[in-house]
């Protein structure tokens, strides 16, 4: 449920892009920021989307029935971070524009299972010097949104495990 979700964020958002800048080819990208021995997950002038954290959503439990299996509601915090650099940094600024202009339009996204709802995550500077040690990275051009609400539910249907290994690499883009 959630790689569903993070994946037709990416699909919408990539689609916004190509329709405000001409191009062709994704500029949003799910990963980390970094990889764990710190280096750059993703190759520059790209966004990533990275899930930086999960919160069970505990005021909407069934508590109605307790001997039953509720589902659970999550939040997501997911950081939107761009990867241009040196000169090209005005390119960031657009595509981090672009994304709150998206966000700020359409705050809503019906998924198959799920309706997403977005919100503008205020982050002030301790907590961002704090996540972007926590991430292993140094701070980038980036915002926070607070999205809920993810409903898992052990009654879903259970999909067969396929190893990240399995994924065809894109072409131009190593991902380790």
């Amino acid at each position: 449920m959630i790689y569903e979700a993070l994946s037709e964020i990416a699909e919408q958002v990539n689609q916004h892009f190509k329709l405000r800048f001409g191009i062709t080819e994704d500029k949003l990208f799910i990963s980390n920021v970094a990889n764990n021995d710190g280096s750059d997950a993703i190759e520059k002038d790209s966004v990533i989307l990275s899930l930086i954290n999960l919160q069970e959503e505990k005021k909407l439990l069934n508590k109605a029935n307790p001997s039953e299996n509720p589902p659970i509601s999550l939040t997501m915090l997911l950081l939107f971070t761009t990867t241009f650099s040196g000169k090209r940094h005005t390119e960031a600024l657009k595509f981090i524009q672009e994304i709150i202009g998206f966000f700020q339009q359409d705050k809503v996204i019906e998924t198959a299972d799920s309706r997403l709802i977005f919100e503008f995550f205020n982050v002030d500077l301790g907590l961002q010097n704090n996540l972007w040690a926590s991430l292993g990275a140094k701070y980038s051009t980036s915002v926070v949104y607070k999205v809920g609400l993810i409903h898992i539910d052990d009654s879903m249907d259970a999909e067969e495990y396929v190893p990240a290994e399995a994924f065809p690499e894109e072409e131009g883009r190593a991902f380790e």
